[in-house]
């Protein structure tokens, strides 16, 4: 005669099925959750042309006025030697391409430094909306998190025109006395045209810009890339912006 399974093994089995299936239902959810930085990237970065070449990121926009066509204020953050130019006279202007391909006008008067960082904002208006970045929190990053680099490279033997990037890489180490604010350092080869683009990190939040390289004298080779994080960025500016944003 079979002996019966005993109520406490019955409830094991009933519970392990319950238990996966509550794993991949949390697993499939948190899939669902994570954003898609390519795409948030993509539509952040936007491309600067004038008498230096860069790249940068939209982080505010305003509504301008009442009546149609409405006009929307945007505030974008790049590099101050992207911007500033012994050739640039008091009027003349930089050209700002957005994701869509559209170009922006941007006279010197709309540029400004932030304090003493490589830094400015830089404003345009336009009638299209165009997506702002949401901030993230670099104080919180740590060696080996994963970041995400976007900018426009210049032409070069491979790329007969300036041409949009995505690069993945880590935060490889933060230097204690950055100068310019240069804190963050990176295992990504961003390439001539790129500074001032952003740097996000996984969820597709702002955590700094990029910038600078630094050459191996041997070799001619980049053996490190610098970003300025976003915390000491809105510290200088001694505000957040007008949207709400996100932070973890």
């Amino acid at each position: 005669m079979k002996s019966r399974p005993s109520n406490l093994t019955a409830r094991v089995v009933n519970i392990i099925p319950m238990v996966a299936v509550t794993a991949v239902v949390a697993y499939l959810l948190w899939q669902i959750s994570i954003p898609n930085v390519s795409e948030i990237a993509k539509t952040i970065s936007v491309r600067i042309d004038g008498a230096n070449t860069g790249s940068g990121a939209i982080i505010d926009s305003q509504g301008v006025g009442t009546a149609a066509p409405f006009k929307h204020r945007y505030f974008v953050l790049s590099n101050w030697h992207v911007v500033n130019s012994q050739e640039s006279g008091a009027n003349s202007v930089l050209t700002i391409a957005t994701s869509d391909g559209r170009k922006h006008l941007v006279p010197r008067a709309k540029i400004a430094r932030v304090g003493n960082l490589d830094l400015a904002i830089l404003e345009f208006q336009s009638q299209y909306r165009y997506r702002s970045a949401s901030i993230g929190n670099s104080d919180r990053l740590r060696e080996g998190d994963r970041v995400y680099v976007s900018g426009w490279a210049d032409p070069s033997p491979q790329l007969a025109t300036r041409t949009y990037q995505y690069l993945v890489g880590n935060l490889s180490g933060r230097i204690v006395r950055p100068v310019d604010g240069y804190g963050l350092v990176y295992t990504v080869n961003a390439l001539p045209g790129m500074s001032g683009g952003p740097v996000l990190d996984w969820r597709g939040n702002l955590v700094g810009i990029n910038g600078r390289a630094t050459m191996d004298l041997r070799t001619g080779t980049v053996n490190s890339v610098l970003g300025i994080d976003i915390d000491r960025y809105l510290r200088a500016s001694g505000h957040l912006p007008a949207q709400k944003w996100p932070k973890y």
